[in-house]
């Protein structure tokens, strides 16, 4: 099957539901019984900084199905690991149709390259599911090696979990959005800045990039927001972000986020949060709850999910392309 067989143009808001289904298409073909909706697509197109026209390539066939699409983010003040979306839909695996996305996704490499200090490694990464053997084979071929692996971990309730016991001058209080929103984003940046593959951003994009999240997605509840304070300086000591619903699972709850600032680590905090958002997922009638979580976690949150009785259910690879070697800006390493 030739080019000549199909059309190759940006994605717009309008392929949302193409792009759904044939995601859906690739996860059906795995075995996996995730599914996406068109909605979560357009919310993630929208996010700030990113431009559809621009960052994304569609390729349809004679049908108008999506046989292939690529995206490519790029929206980090400094990108030094710009991320390369792709999928392609299952009934064009023989195609060949995947050299094209990463010709296309090469191609924007160099105006990346030239928004980065010009001592730094700066590097395109790429998810897929651990296993997939196509997918996997065609970026080994296109120039990716295998660098790290990420892990979906999940819990079935079978009982509601023993209250949680906070460490000593830590409480708990409501999180009021409106009010609340820069202090969730202040504690979430202190907490990851030594989490693998954190580059520093400016506070204001990363208050913008939660408001459009937080604002627009309909799983988003306040009220599961878990946020503990200092009782004597009341100051947010970690926080707790869950969603109603895992954008890929119907009947699964979702913890989004879980950090702890540097100071209030190694108190049980992190254990404390997630015993009570597993307590009220289950005083919602949610049973299932699900998280992804570096594998490679330099602050071993693998074992704080495992000590909850969470289980690793699902592997993810990342493949990354060296662009240009130099200075890594990422942490990578524990100080």
């Amino acid at each position: 099957m030739t080019s000549a067989n199909f059309e190759t143009r940006p994605l717009s808001m309008a392929d949302a539901p193409r792009y759904a289904e044939t995601s859906n298409a690739i996860y059906a073909f795995l075995g996996l019984d995730d599914r996406i909706q068109a909605s979560a697509v357009a919310l993630e197109w929208r996010e700030p900084g990113f431009d559809l026209a621009s960052s994304s390539l569609g390729i349809f066939d004679f049908s108008g199905r999506l046989a292939g699409y690529g995206t490519f983010w790029a929206t980090s003040q400094t990108p030094v690991h710009p991320g390369f979306g792709w999928g392609l839909h299952p009934q064009y695996h023989d195609s060949g149709l995947e050299a094209q996305l990463f010709n296309w996704a090469d191609g924007k490499c160099g105006a990346v390259i030239d928004r980065c200090p010009p001592d730094a490694r700066v590097s395109l990464r790429c998810g897929v599911h651990e296993g997939f053997a196509f997918a996997e084979s065609a970026l080994e071929k296109a120039g990716y090696a295998k660098s790290r692996v990420y892990f979906d971990m999940g819990i079935e309730l079978s009982a509601k979990p023993g209250a949680p016991q906070f460490p000593e001058g830590i409480t708990t209080r409501p999180y009021r959005h409106d009010a609340d929103l820069p202090l969730l984003v202040d504690v979430v940046r202190a907490s990851f800045s030594d989490h693998f593959g954190h580059v520093d951003e400016p506070f204001e994009k990363d208050l913008e990039l939660f408001r459009h999240w937080l604002d627009n997605d309909p799983h988003f509840d306040p009220d599961l927001v878990v946020f503990p304070v200092a009782e004597d300086t009341g100051e947010v000591a970690g926080c707790l972000l869950g969603l109603t619903q895992d954008p890929r699972n119907p009947v699964a709850g979702y913890i989004d986020t879980v950090g702890v600032r540097q100071r209030y680590r190694r108190r049980g905090l992190a254990t404390a949060m997630l015993q009570r958002s597993l307590s009220m997922f289950w005083d919602r009638g949610t049973k299932r709850v699900n998280l992804d979580v570096d594998g490679e976690s330099l602050t071993n949150a693998v074992a704080l999910y495992e000590r909850v009785g969470m289980h690793v259910f699902r592997r993810y690879a990342i493949y990354e392309k060296l662009l240009r070697d130099g200075v890594e800006l990422a942490k990578v390493a524990l100080e």
